[in-house]
């Protein structure tokens, strides 16, 4: 019966973050409006940048050969990452790695509601930022379900985990002393620059992932609970 439920559950990972993957090459925002610089359907892979001046804020493309061309690249690793968890749950199993798979393009989709919000029209959002919003957020939490049952054998697992959080949170006043850096004039192909750079990415993803798990932590713990008492009365 419990290798049936986590059947189930290993199906439902594997199903949404098929449509998770799918939903970043479908449109995430809707620029129609005449006002617009720039109009078309874009997904997060070929989403355009914003630009502010005095102007307001423009949505334009950014130029090739620099900064922005990481971001890509780092899109598509995620993404990768994302598609192969389809064959991890129908093959393994592996209930944790859908947790951190499936979480940055899940946050992504939430914090660009903060672009929509930009638009001031909600018919900006695009068919892709939905199946984002929603089949990510079912991978997350039927994960953090089956591993807050089982918190004993996950014990060590979850100690790690509120380390990283609490690291997170502490981060961002470390790294104070390498923003200024960037304020000096360094060329974008400098090998310092370059190296900074990836660091600081490296860094900010340390930082989304520990944040980002921070309510799941909170909700696994509450799993947990419940799964205790239910325990206790049976």
């Amino acid at each position: 019966m419990e290798n049936s439920k986590k059947s189930f559950s290993s199906l439902i990972q594997a199903f949404c973050s098929a449509i998770l993957c799918i939903s970043c090459f479908l449109p995430w925002l809707n620029l129609t409006s005449p006002n617009e610089s720039l109009r078309g359907h874009f997904s997060l892979i070929n989403m355009p940048v914003q630009t502010v001046s005095e102007a307001g804020i423009t949505n334009t493309f950014p130029p090739s050969s620099t900064v922005f061309d990481y971001y890509t690249v780092l899109l598509y690793v995620i993404l990768f990452f994302v598609f192969a968890n389809i064959f991890i749950q129908l093959i393994k199993k592996d209930t944790l790695f859908t947790c951190y798979s499936c979480l940055l393009p899940t946050f992504f989709s939430y914090l660009f509601w903060t672009r929509i919000a930009d638009c001031g029209n909600i018919e900006c959002a695009g068919i892709g930022l939905y199946l984002a919003n929603i089949f990510g957020t079912i991978a997350i939490v039927t994960a953090w379900t089956e591993l807050g049952k089982n918190d004993q054998i996950h014990k060590g697992l979850f100690r790690f985990c509120r380390i990283w959080s609490i690291t997170s949170v502490i981060l961002p006043f470390l790294l104070i002393p390498f923003g200024s850096i960037f304020k000096m004039q360094i060329s974008e192909t400098h090998i310092i620059y370059q190296v900074i750079f990836i660091f600081m990415i490296l860094c900010t993803l340390f930082w989304a992932l520990g944040i980002t798990q921070i309510p799941f932590l909170i909700y696994a713990s509450i799993i947990n609970s419940f799964s205790r008492k239910k325990l206790m009365m049976g």
